[in-house]
């Protein structure tokens, strides 16, 4: 599926990484800003800019860094200066000069700025170059990752992209527009009256995919014919003729934006919309290019912006519009753009009594934060423009740390007996802001740390946190037994740590009823620590609530207008922001709560590997079948089969090795059609090939679900489907690229009267079901809610739902349904952390759901789409392989981790699968294998591995060759692939 489709290996192709070395990677140009200063502050609209670059000079001269004053009037640029990729250490290390005083560049003009004559350092093969004001703010910069064959230089000069071209030193690049950005408007006597600039402005990615640009030049811009590519030059989407953006105007484009769209099949332009040509991944670029291919800007990301942890409440946008560096904001389509609530506040303010003044920043929340180039003022921000040093390009403030802005290494000034601090970060935001009216008799903190109101504290604590207090959870209160048991209050450790809580001081609603939890009271790493009525010695009331105190700091607390059954507990358990009313009473347990499944550990190895074989880049679905790995890509509608030896070991059977394709019937005669997006793979008991497709690629932006069977003993390399259903209709509407991701089948034997069917409101019978197909029910996990629906096919081609199963995962990119544990495993992906949910049919409209973390070995990142668990019979030492397909990439796509199984060989039954190397059929399973009703335990032998000793070897080998006789002689009776 194209939506999460793209992982971080994967991002950047051979083309892209050509491209880099052309394009610029950030360019960041002042504006007119406004802070809260603004009728005291400078509004300027900068106009010089980096015109071209010499980092290599073929003759072995100098570096040189060429400027130009794109405005009509001349700018004065004294204390102006240019650096490299180490930004401002250049210029305190005086690597770099800062331009003569009265030093001015004329309107239109350009100047050299030279190596070994205005800066000292060389510029390299990987580096950047950056352009300064006089108050150390970044104006410009372009960075590149190979040296030009001539320089880097802008055309049309001072607007456009920069391109590798012949070196023009001190001299116009270009004359004429049209081949960079846009040559914008001219007057009536054909004087070019300003430049059109447009750039990406923001990007959604989830839930739904949309590109907000903007033209950040100074005339309207024609952007018909421009293009919008992903990290992938197959995925393009032109804009619609007629377009035009009006000077400082946003243009929003839609999943629905009309347009056209490129056929990588026939390598033209279709009329189509954004989401057919485009799905942004969660780990992707958005790039755009001019009508005549010229590369204008991109942004690259590595996981779907997310604000509190939903993705609803975030995009990547520039900050301030059009100018400004990527930040996560808050979605603002069509509108400008917005910063979030900081994460990053002021902690502590020191004005007096200490050797020098300063402000200490910390970080609330739980992800690192860059503060390179953030800076604060006082009240006098013009007075002290130029008496401020940024922090240092690199620092990041890690979450509940602490980072201090001291005099006379980021600030000259004085902080007042009245005044005000405000930081600001390197794009002129303003992050945070703090005022009082005289000196604290010690210092202003914030307590607690981060998001307590500033107090007069007493005591420093410069550069950590202002008051430490004990880590202890308030987790479940009884407040009304209904055994009439004493109340109880419930405490948690959330540490990995034993966690000492003496002292701790519990309160009910009125501070006379207090507790103080006596010395020595340890509570275990993640444990629970119950207090008892008979110990705390007050009942807890029906409006009532519960406190819990460090000394005199409260350090959490709840409170209830009626008694709440069967508990009042925190949600989610330990970790939690809310109290709710829990689904049972758990003292001294994980609290539970009414459709929250249990969350377990991975039960088995930890370790993870990773596969030599490669597939292509659209990894999506895989299954387990006697013996064999079947995958699938969605990009081509290609499937592979693997032989999976008992050793682990795999290798594409006969005729696989460049796998085969699944066609529509209606392109049997078009061989250049791009085919169904195959999500998922499944194999029936009679080994017929089920896909899962979620629309056709030749028509992208139209969602069409429909499973397609195929023989894979067929002759490839392309296989029309037998019979197609489609499943459209039945499910939900949802958006083209989010659609199935999965189908598993599972035989009537393990379904029958184990889950409910909706029509019939009782159990699952398939004799109520005379035309369907394979003798087995179908599964399809829908990723826009998450659900597993289960179907009927019928031999007509019809279709019939007969459950809707909600895994409680809110996505579902994977299913296997394992026959020796009885269970249906649903996969999610990087979306939701790699967790599985497992399901237990009972006979009920309750199927049992437990959700199941990854192995810690996994990388959580991976954008795993495709689940498989291998057959019983190949559990080695009490582990079992099971098979993830990361999408988004081809090297590395296919990984195994193993689950615990506690299979044993039957001596009476023979052994593992064998492989029939002639045609990539599996052997017949020598033991219950995949299809066992029960588990096996009777006369126990130990799974061999590699390296047994010979004779070992030699029964085993045995045993593969009968098994491997007995294979022929089938397919000599029936010519289907296993």
């Amino acid at each position: 599926m194209r939506k999460f489709r793209k992982g971080c290996a994967g991002m950047i192709s051979l083309f892209m990484a050509a491209t880099l070395a052309v394009t610029p990677v950030q360019s960041i140009y002042a504006s007119e800003y406004e802070t809260e200063y603004a009728a005291e502050e400078l509004s300027l609209t900068n106009t010089v800019f980096i015109n071209e670059i010499e980092s290599c000079d073929p003759n072995k001269g100098n570096d040189w860094i060429e400027i130009m004053n794109t405005g009509e009037t001349d700018v004065d640029i004294s204390g102006w200066f240019v650096s490299d990729s180490k930004g401002l250490e250049n210029l305190t290390d005086g690597s770099t000069q800062q331009i003569a005083e009265n030093t001015v560049i004329a309107a239109g003009a350009v100047m050299v700025l030279e190596e070994n004559v205005d800066f000292n350092f060389g510029l390299g093969k990987e580096d950047t170059a950056g352009l300064y004001d006089g108050n150390s703010q970044l104006l410009d910069s372009y960075a590149w990752t190979g040296h030009a064959n001539g320089t880097y230089a802008r055309v049309p000069d001072g607007t456009g992209a920069f391109v590798d071209q012949e070196a023009t030193k001190g001299q116009l690049n270009s004359t004429t527009g049209g081949a960079g950005e846009g040559g914008g408007n001219t007057g009536e006597g054909g004087e070019n009256t300003g430049t059109g600039k447009l750039v990406i402005n923001e990007i959604n990615s989830a839930p739904d995919d949309w590109v907000e640009l903007m033209n950040a030049g100074t005339a309207d811009l024609d952007v018909s014919g421009y293009e919008i590519r992903d990290n992938s030059d197959d995925h393009r989407f032109k804009i619609a003729a007629g377009t035009t953006v009006k000077a400082g105007e946003l243009l929003l484009i839609k999943d629905t934006t009309a347009g056209d769209v490129y056929d990588n099949t026939s390598q033209t332009y279709l009329s189509g919309d954004f989401q057919g040509a485009i799905g942004i991944g969660s780990g992707d670029s958005i790039r755009i290019y001019d009508a005549q291919g010229v590369p204008l800007d991109e942004y690259t990301w590595t996981e779907h912006a997310s604000y509190n942890g939903q993705d609803s409440e975030a995009s990547y946008g520039r900050y301030p519009d059009g100018t400004g560096e990527f930040v996560v904001m808050p979605e603002t389509p069509g509108l400008a753009n917005a910063l979030h609530p900081s994460q990053v506040v002021i902690n502590e303010i020191e004005s007096d009594g200490d050797t020098t003044d300063w402000v200490e920043i910390y970080n609330k929340g739980t992800t690192a934060v860059d503060i390179s180039g953030w800076y604060l003022y006082d009240n006098d921000p013009v007075g002290h423009a130029a008496d401020i040093t940024p922090v240092a390009e690199g620092t990041t403030l890690e979450p509940g740390a602490c980072y201090v802005l001291d005099q006379n290494v980021h600030f000259t000034f004085g902080l007042g007996k009245g005044d005000s601090v405000t930081v600001y970060n390197k794009n002129k935001a303003s992050v945070d802001t703090y005022s009082w009216e005289s000196h604290a008799a010690g210092v202003y903190a914030r307590i607690p740390d981060g998001t307590g109101a500033f107090v007069d504290f007493p005591t420093s604590t410069k550069g950590a946190v202002n008051i430490v207090v004990n880590k202890v959870v308030l987790n479940e209160i009884q407040s009304s037994d209904p055994n009439n048991d004493p109340d109880w209050i419930e405490l948690a450790n959330p540490t990995e740590e034993a966690l000492d809580i003496s002292g701790i001081i519990v309160k009910d609603s009125e501070d006379k009823n207090a507790y103080t939890i006596p010395a020595n009271t340890i509570i275990p790493a993640n444990g629970f620590f119950v207090i008892s009525q008979d110990e705390f010695l007050f009942g807890l009331g029906k409006a009532d609530a519960v406190r819990i105190f460090d000394g005199d700091t409260m350090i959490a607390s709840t409170s209830w207008t009626e008694h709440k059954s069967p508990s009042w507990g925190l949600y989610p358990d330990v970790n939690g922001k809310e109290y709710r009313n829990t689904l049972e009473a758990t003292k001294g347990a994980a609290n539970k709560f009414a459709g929250i499944p249990d969350v377990v550990e991975w039960s088995g190895s930890n370790d993870v590997t990773v596969s030599d074989l490669n597939f292509l880049e659209d990894s999506s679905g895989l299954d387990f079948f006697h013996g064999q790995l079947y995958a699938i890509d969605n990009g081509t509608g290609k499937f592979w089969i693997m032989d999976v030896a008992t050793d682990g070991t795999m290798k594409f059977a006969n005729g696989f090795e460049d796998g085969k394709r699944i066609r529509f019937q209606k392109d049997a005669g078009n061989l250049k059609a791009a085919g169904p997006d195959t999500e998922g793979i499944c194999v029936d008991g009679a080994g017929m090939v089920y896909a899962a497709s979620e629309r056709d690629n030749s028509a992208k932006g139209v969602n069409f679900n429909e499973i397609l069977m195929v023989d894979p003993s067929a002759a490839g390399p392309d296989l029309v489907a037998l019979n197609e259903w489609n499943l459209t209709d039945s499910l939900p509407a949802v958006a083209a690229n989010m659609g199935i991701e999965a189908v598993e089948w599972v035989s009537n034997s393990e379904i029958t009267g184990k889950i409910m069917d909706k029509n019939t409101n009782a159990a699952f019978d398939m004799a109520n079901y005379p035309n369907a197909v394979s003798n087995g029910v179908f599964f399809v996990a829908l990723e826009d809610n998450g659900h597993v629906y289960a179907y009927v096919l019928n031999n007509d081609e019809t279709c019939v739902q007969i459950a809707d199963i909600d895994g409680k995962l809110g996505g579902a990119m994977g299913l296997d349904y394992d026959t020796y544990e009885h269970v249906l495993w649903i996969a999610s992906d990087n979306g939701y952390g790699n967790r599985s949910a497992v399901v237990t049919f009972n006979g009920t409209n309750d199927p049992a759901i437990k959700h199941v973390n990854p192995p810690s070995g996994m990388d959580v990142t991976a954008n795993n789409e495709g689940f498989a668990i291998a057959d019983a019979e190949y559990t080695v030492n009490g582990l079992r392989p099971v098979y993830h397909f990361n999408d988004g990439v081809a090297t590395g796509a296919l990984t195994i981790s193993w689950m615990s199984c506690d299979y044993k060989v039957s001596g009476g039954t023979g052994g593992n699968n064998g492989s029939n190397g002639s045609n990539g059929n599996s052997g017949n399973s020598g033991g219950n294998g995949d299809n066992n009703s029960g588990k096996t335990t009777a006369n126990q032998v130990s799974t061999p591995k590699t390296g047994d000793e010979s004779s070992n070897g030699i029964v085993w080998a045995i045993i593969v060759m009968a098994l491997s006789a007995g294979v022929v002689m089938v397919l000599l009776k029936k010519r289907r692939f296993r």
